[in-house]
């Protein structure tokens, strides 16, 4: 992501505002302490300022971040070198026991670094690195983390009216606007199609395009810098607190792209789409087990091996059968991912077995569901036609479903949970789960090894014994 944003352009004019940054190796080697332990040695106490949750909305421009105090007498003086929040160093001051620092640039940089816009508490931890210097001349470093939060100010309403994106792939032109589904709670998504190059748009509210002239500007959405490509990025709307106005993005490059709008977070994205999808997990040493597109998702049939029952080992689906490319992780709630998410886990109380998989990734929402029989059920199966199950069982060793059995002349198919939701059928090389026809059989004896899969992609294989 560009670093253009707006805590970079504090950080310029803060200079007369940073803490000093001072080199002290003139002094004596430190104390033998660990930096962490060193404060509670000589009593120095290091605690979130009074000002340190910070509600944006009412806000002073500097607050007290961080309160230091001591009475040991043998420090004669107490040197900040730096204050460190997400791992960059941030302007700040020192004076009477009080480290203050500019509201809005925290407010701004917490926001960049948690993509999250929404009005609710983020916390974040201060990292606070002084040096104490001792009656003795030695210099004694210390660390501390304290913790501190900023509200941010509040985002515009969710329209009612949902949203719309205006582009180059559709002329700017607003009588005709790609209309964004919405997907989960104020979440949305669209997908377009652009040309190589730099594609500009915008989002609109729903709410715009009524009667008389397009209200451009008052219902736009756009991001901080005019032509940023970054994936994921904030939205910046009209008069933002902290932006001022927004600016238009732009997607980099031609192709088909899922565009995805969450106005809880005041975040979007865009990722390639994609016909094709992965499942690597701990089950598979995170090697890439291929999904096969169905209709509106993509499915696939697996035993997920579990080194004990009671844990819950990870998974993510990838669109390549790699980590360069986008990938969907866990989201917020249960079967529900997200692009770069965390770890997905199977839902709770299921074993080691075999599952179905199905990803959609329009709605961003997965399902794993056992498969804990696989029968034979037919004409040619048993003495109560279309009524009785031969059972197979799982090899792991052929990853396939196995069994011997003698049937009749006659029909049969194969279904999954003894429940024909889930059935197989049409020919032995291309068994599918869409309608698939019965399969003829002779009178005999056989072994029958079926390994399912979807649409076309199931193999049976029956063997006269």
């Amino acid at each position: 992501m560009k670093k253009l944003f707006l805590y970079a352009s504090i950080l310029v004019a803060s200079m007369a505002f940073t803490a000093c940054d001072e080199d002290y190796t003139d002094w004596a080697d430190p104390q033998a302490y660990a930096q962490e332990d060193a404060a509670a040695a000589y009593g120095l106490n290091i605690v979130a300022g009074s000002q340190a949750n910070m509600v944006m909305a009412e806000a002073p421009g500097v607050v007290e971040l961080v309160a230091v105090s001591t009475e040991n007498e043998n420090i004669t003086d107490l040197i900040l070198n730096s204050v460190t929040v997400f791992d960059e160093k941030i302007p700040a001051t020192f004076e009477n026991g009080i480290i203050k620092a500019d509201a809005a640039y925290l407010d701004s940089l917490v926001e960049v670094k948690t993509l999250d816009r929404s009005s609710t508490p983020h916390e974040f931890d201060v990292v606070v690195n002084m040096a104490a210097k001792l009656v003795t001349g030695e210099a004694l470093p210390i660390q501390s983390t304290t913790v501190a939060s900023v509200t941010p100010c509040p985002t515009p309403e969710i329209d009612s009216k949902g949203y719309a994106m205006l582009g180059q792939w559709q002329g700017w032109n607003s009588a005709n606007p790609t209309w964004m589904t919405e997907v989960e709670p104020g979440v949305y998504q669209a997908t377009v199609t652009t040309d190589d190059g730099d594609n500009w748009f915008k989002f609109y509210q729903g709410s715009g395009f009524g009667e008389g002239e397009f209200a451009w500007d008052a219902v736009a959405l756009g991001c901080a810098v005019n032509g940023d490509s970054s994936t994921p990025n904030l939205v910046v709307w009209n008069n933002d607190p902290i932006y001022g106005g927004f600016q238009t993005p732009v997607i980099s490059g031609g192709g088909k792209w899922v565009v995805t709008l969450d106005m809880n977070k005041m975040v979007y994205s865009y990722v390639p789409y994609t016909e094709n999808l992965w499942y690597a997990g701990d089950a598979n040493g995170w090697s890439f087990w291929p999904l096969t597109k169905v209709g509106d998702h993509f499915e696939g049939y697996y035993y997920i091996y579990l080194a004990d029952n009671s844990s819950t080992w990870g998974f993510k689906f990838t669109t390549t059968p790699d980590w360069n490319n986008p990938q969907y992780g866990a989201g917020d709630g249960e079967g529900v991912i997200a692009i770069d998410g965390g770890n997905c886990n199977l839902p709770s109380g299921n074993e080691s077995g075999f599952y179905k998989l199905m990803v959609n990734t329009d709605n961003l929402t997965f399902s794993v569901e056992p498969i804990n029989q696989m029968s034979l059920i037919g004409s040619a199966i048993g003495a109560n036609a279309w009524s009785d199950d031969f059972d197979l069982r799982f090899n792991i060793e052929t990853m396939a479903w196995e069994g011997t059995y003698t049937v009749n002349d006659g029909e049969f198919k194969i279904r999954a949970n003894h429940d024909w939701s889930l059935s197989w059928g049409g020919s032995l090389d291309a068994m599918t789960s869409q309608n698939g026809g019965n399969l003829p059989i002779s009178a005999g004896t056989y072994k029958f090894s079926f390994k399912p899969n979807c649409d076309g992609q199931g193999v049976l294989t029956v063997e006269a014994q």
